[in-house]
């Protein structure tokens, strides 16, 4: 692999990864439950979503392929059902039907870092599924950096749109945030339909 091809496959995984982890939906939920925070202490916590969402995502995709071994479940299946949950996280983000009604106390921001706000928030369970299937199909030394590199990137790019939530807030406003997050949701559509069309050839062609 020349660097240039390299640089291409970072790129492309960089940008994948970073609308699975529905970025919009995250600044809108996070500007949710900090309505009324100040400053330093949303920024404190968006730092330790990324570091939170980080260390989840980098276990599950080094990892993961124990799991599905401990389980019997083969990758064209995990795909599929993968797909499938990702299909619907699509909808509800098109259709805006995810729940951002979340009553929580203002003090207790700091413990909700990690759950619910770095998973499965940000991580959710389609997100997860994903990154063990690349993990699964990523055996070269090269390609596991590549990916590596390319997550941390879209995680950290998550990160500072929560660090600079309140600046965006006032650049795009929540209407806009909301139509991005519908974008979102169709492009999580058309990465959800190849995951369940290449999943399903393949279980169905298996000898």
């Amino acid at each position: 692999m020349t660097i240039l091809q390299g640089l291409h496959l970072a790129i492309a995984l960089y940008l994948k990864l970073f609308f699975l982890l529905t970025p919009f939906f995250v600044l809108s939920t996070f500007l949710t439950i900090t309505a009324g925070v100040d400053t330093a202490l949303k920024q404190r916590l968006a730092i330790r979503i990324a570091l939170g969402t980080a260390g989840v995502t980098l276990i599950i995709f080094f990892f993961g392929v124990w799991i599905m071994k401990i389980f019997g479940i083969t990758v064209d299946a995990f795909r599929t059902g993968s797909g499938v949950l990702l299909l619907l996280v699509a909808v509800s983000l098109v259709y805006g039907t995810q729940n951002q009604k979340m009553d929580f106390k203002k003090e207790n921001l700091m413990d909700l870092a990690i759950v619910p706000l770095a998973v499965p928030i940000t991580a959710g369970p389609a997100t997860l599924g994903t990154l063990m299937v690349m993990g699964l199909e990523t055996p070269l030394v090269s390609g596991k950096i590549i990916t590596v590199v390319s997550l941390v990137g879209a995680v950290a790019s998550i990160g500072v749109m929560l660090f600079y939530s309140e600046r965006i807030e006032k650049m795009l406003g929540r209407a806009s945030i909301s139509i991005l997050s519908k974008i979102t949701g169709l492009i999580l559509c058309a990465i959800a339909a190849q995951m369940i069309v290449i999943g399903v050839r393949q279980l169905w062609f298996a000898p």
